[in-house]
């Protein structure tokens, strides 16, 4: 890996944007390099929580356009859908990742880097971080999966006049309106998503990761369809590890101690 970092401890993957020379500007290797990592903690019974954080004190200023795209001509624009579905496919290995994912955010979270962090599961600021979709300034519409996540975390009509106006929200603002989850000072951020990384990390992977996708399914399904999911789940977690090691710590008053399935 050339533009990312991967670091595994006690079932935590940390994977670091790192190209802080451009506030970790996503270029096509980084996309390439970010899709294979997700695929692989998708796939690694020893992966169970992933943390998604940004090198030298910034998350990702977005896109980087500095390889030919703002020189494409209308004849040019099949390669350039066939490259938005690439990322696309990138963001959704994200978004389904079957882990809980947590994004640390100091500094700039811009455009598609934002999306990227909405994207996760949870989102914890430092006070200084900044958010903004730049897409009217560049003339672009939302991508990223910013377009699904917005409206759904801050209302339709916040959602427009962020997309509309693509101004700089400040930790403060973004908090209150629901885009992040934490805001703590710059000082206690590596603590503070260390923590909840942590907990995650340790909890029961199984029932974590159907929780996910019963939540991230709530909005396109019926209660009843919900009602019927959750029997669903649970028939799968009564047969597993975690449910029984639960109910064992529970009568010896003491904490589970989880393996993950």
């Amino acid at each position: 890996m050339e533009t990312i970092t991967v670091e595994r401890e006690d079932g935590l993957v940390t994977v670091t944007l790192n190209r802080p020379e451009s506030k970790n500007a996503i270029n096509q290797q980084m996309w390439d390099e970010l899709k294979v990592v997700f695929h692989e903690v998708a796939a690694n019974h020893e992966d169970r929580a992933l943390l998604l954080t940004g090198a030298g004190g910034n998350f990702s200023s977005g896109a980087d356009l500095s390889g030919g795209m703002t020189e494409s001509k209308p004849s040019e624009m099949r390669p350039i859908m066939e490259s938005m579905r690439e990322i696309g496919d990138t963001m959704i290995r994200l978004h389904q990742l079957p882990k809980p994912t947590i994004a640390k955010i100091d500094g700039v979270a811009v455009g598609v880097g934002l999306g990227m962090a909405l994207a996760c599961d949870l989102v914890v600021a430092s006070d200084r971080a900044r958010f903004y979709e730049i897409f009217p300034k560049r003339g672009l519409a939302l991508d990223g999966g910013n377009s699904w996540a917005l409206p759904r975390m801050v209302g339709l009509h916040k959602a427009k006049e962020l997309a509309f106006f693509g101004d700089v929200v400040s930790a403060a603002e973004a908090k209150e309106i629901g885009l992040v989850n934490r805001v703590v000072p710059v000082d206690e951020l590596d603590a503070s998503a260390a923590e909840w990384a942590r907990r995650l990390a340790s909890g029961p992977t199984m029932a974590l990761s159907l929780s996910k996708r019963l939540l991230n399914n709530s909005f396109a399904s019926s209660y009843e369809e919900m009602i019927e999911d959750e029997g669903r789940c649970q028939h799968i977690l009564f047969s597993g590890k975690d449910m029984r090691e639960a109910m064992i710590a529970y009568v010896q008053k003491r904490d589970p101690n989880f393996v993950g399935y």
